[in-house]
């Protein structure tokens, strides 16, 4: 009994080797991985007609929201320069929001001192 499951095994595990092998055989050897790996200065050069009708049917495609966009429109501008005055009402707003913030998370600290109680 014991040879014939080493026998199974062995017969299980071959196939399965073999029928990887075919599979990876027959996947290379398929028409879309040949298209793929089609090269045209390799198979006729420019004037082939392979090559001709390739360059005829590529084409830019233009994204869905640009449709109504015309070439040359100003789609979005940044200014760099730095302001030449700070209006004084939103920093202190600003500040006491940042403030506000910064006490809030020192106080949540301070209510667990990560004492933990043993019994025994």
């Amino acid at each position: 009994m014991d040879n014939l499951s080493i026998f199974l095994f062995a017969i299980a595990g071959i196939s399965t080797l073999v029928g990887a092998f075919y599979l990876m055989h027959s996947v290379a050897n398929s028409k879309p991985v040949q298209e793929y790996n089609w090269q045209p200065m390799r198979d006729g050069g420019p004037k082939s007609k392979e090559f001709q009708e390739y360059m005829r049917t590529v084409n830019k495609r233009v994204h869905p929201e640009m449709k109504d966009v015309e070439p040359g429109t100003e789609l979005m501008g940044v200014n760099f320069e730095p302001k030449a005055s700070c209006d004084l009402e939103e920093y202190a707003e600003l500040q006491a929001r940042i403030n506000e913030i910064r006490n809030k998370l020192e106080d949540d600290d301070e209510d667990d001192d990560g004492d933990i109680i043993v019994r025994v």
